[in-house]
């Protein structure tokens, strides 16, 4: 298009936001932009299942939000978790281990009041969030318990589990708020696996959206099983495919990088 967003979001001294939030805004205007070119060259979606913010990308394609409030809802998301007298809280991800590994390592390190399973992405790629100092504590030790790989996520707080709700009552009148319709494309619940459509129970996933944990690869099955096993990542890059690819072998994956492949 033209725009040098990036420029702008990195290098213009009227954003008062830091960098972390920067990328999440430029993340779903270009995941947006991603999601049009498809349309436009006749790839329409039968359903949408929407990882973490992937939900407000979600539902701003499918036309229950406009573009604008799914920029209004991510400012709040920031806005609401800043405003919260909690800190010091982090994201990070295992690899190597399966949930129920890293689900007692939690409980065996004494870190079940401060730690959470935020995703099981796959059987071998599980997220936990919570307290700087006990989500260190599990990476080291998985790590030492033969972990292929641990890695911060770079997220400023404990989304995904029980701390993000500190505060949340702000967001959740601003969401309450804000103008939604149904859904043209259905919605698969990475919490409930339920398909949605409808106004009220969009804005209730919305709500789930920061304080429940994510059942990823249950729902990536869930959709398999009524015989769609054809995805298409709306992004630039390819790291939900990566994990993704990893629950089942023979489902298959469009990436932006193909599609491009594809076009030439």
């Amino acid at each position: 298009m033209g725009l040098d967003l990036r420029g702008y979001l990195y290098n213009s001294s009227v954003t008062k936001y830091n960098k972390a939030f920067n990328n999440c805004i430029a993340i779903y205007v270009i995941d947006y932009i991603v999601y049009k070119t498809y349309i436009d060259c006749g790839i329409k979606p039968e359903l949408f299942l929407a990882y973490s913010m992937g939900l407000i990308t979600a539902m701003a394609c499918g036309k229950s939000i406009s573009f604008e409030a799914g920029l209004h809802t991510i400012i709040n998301v920031y806005d609401y978790s800043e405003s919260a007298s909690r800190r010091d809280e982090a994201m990070a991800v295992v690899v190597g281990l399966t949930c129920s590994d890293v689900s007692e390592i939690i409980k065996r390190s004494g870190s079940e009041e401060c730690v959470e399973v935020a995703s099981e992405n796959n059987e071998y790629c599980i997220v936990i969030s919570g307290k700087r100092s006990g989500v260190e504590n599990v990476m080291k030790i998985a790590s030492d318990e033969g972990a292929l790989k641990v890695k911060d996520v770079k997220a400023p707080f404990a989304f995904h589990t029980h701390y993000a709700a500190e505060g949340i009552e702000k967001h959740i009148e601003f969401i309450s708020k804000m103008e939604v319709f149904d859904s043209e494309v259905p919605v698969v619940s990475v919490y409930t696996q339920d398909l949605i459509t409808k106004v009220s129970d969009l804005q209730k996933e919305l709500m789930k959206n920061l304080v429940s944990r994510m059942y990823w690869k249950k729902s990536i099955e869930k959709i398999a099983e009524s015989g769609i096993d054809n995805f298409a990542e709306v992004s630039l890059g390819d790291s939900i495919t990566k994990f993704s690819k990893l629950i089942n072998i023979d489902y298959k994956f469009l990436t932006y990088n193909k599609f491009l492949s594809m076009k030439s």
